[in-house]
């Protein structure tokens, strides 16, 4: 099953997955099943659980859509994340919208691999839930910490997070290869397409980044990472 990385390494990534009972994490591995998607939807808003998953190579991309047909870009998973825990324990129908985006290999739990691994065993069951917990800790922290922060420094964190997740270096640069539109970016700061594009220029103007067809790079990653902490705007950003 291996290629550059087995599913086992790439799973280990997740501090979650490491922390897990060997008997758990070995079973995940055993009954878990690898499929690869292709610009496929995993399972859309209303759906019914169809298991939890790990995303082993490519790009997942979570988005959820308000009654007002607003969408919001909650998540661009990386390899070794999990999603679609929720529904796995509440057993209520989908909340949101995951899609590959180009070839993505993903693990998937399905409802009866997920029961067996969960039956007989209180613990196993509340190895899942801690993950629920988890992504839902890491949600509130967000909103917490970025609710009233300028967008020029919400913007340099999530640029910083992508390119942690999804970044290659390129000498002195990290490039961010995704196939990211400036609408979708702009849905995760919550602000639209045209704010996002000013403060993008803001930022190029600064010599942080430079915007190119299908892709983003990060000139200073330093000068980008200092943003990203910052509470105030520099001058330039004013």
């Amino acid at each position: 099953m291996a290629t550059s990385e087995t599913v086992r390494e790439v799973l280990a990534r997740n501090p979650w997955f490491r922390a897990l009972p060997g008997a758990l994490a070995a079973g995940i591995l055993e009954q878990g099943m690898v499929r690869t998607l292709i610009d496929e939807v995993v399972y859309a808003a209303g759906d019914p659980p169809n298991g939890l998953f790990a995303l082993i190579s490519g790009e997942i991309r979570v988005i959820q859509t308000t009654a007002q047909g607003r969408s919001a870009l909650l998540m661009i998973a990386s390899p070794g994340v999990w999603f679609g825990e929720a529904a796995m324990i509440d057993g209520l129908p989908r909340t949101s919208d995951a899609l590959a985006v180009g070839r993505a290999r993903v693990l998937q739990l399905s409802p009866a691999v997920f029961r067996r691994l969960t039956a007989e065993n209180s613990d196993h069951y509340a190895a899942f839930a801690r993950l629920v917990c988890e992504q839902y800790r890491k949600a509130m922290d967000y909103i917490v910490t970025t609710a009233d922060l300028p967008l020029p420094v919400r913007l340099a964190q999530r640029l910083v997070g992508l390119a942690q997740a999804h970044g290659r270096r390129e000498g002195e640069t990290v490039v961010i290869g995704l196939r990211l539109s400036q609408e979708s970016l702009a849905e995760t700061v919550g602000v639209s397409r045209q704010t996002l594009n000013r403060t993008l220029k803001g930022l190029e103007a600064q010599g942080l980044i430079s915007v190119g067809y299908g892709a983003l790079t990060i000139r200073d990653p330093a000068g980008l990472e200092a943003l990203a902490r910052s509470r105030t705007l520099p001058e330039g950003l004013r």
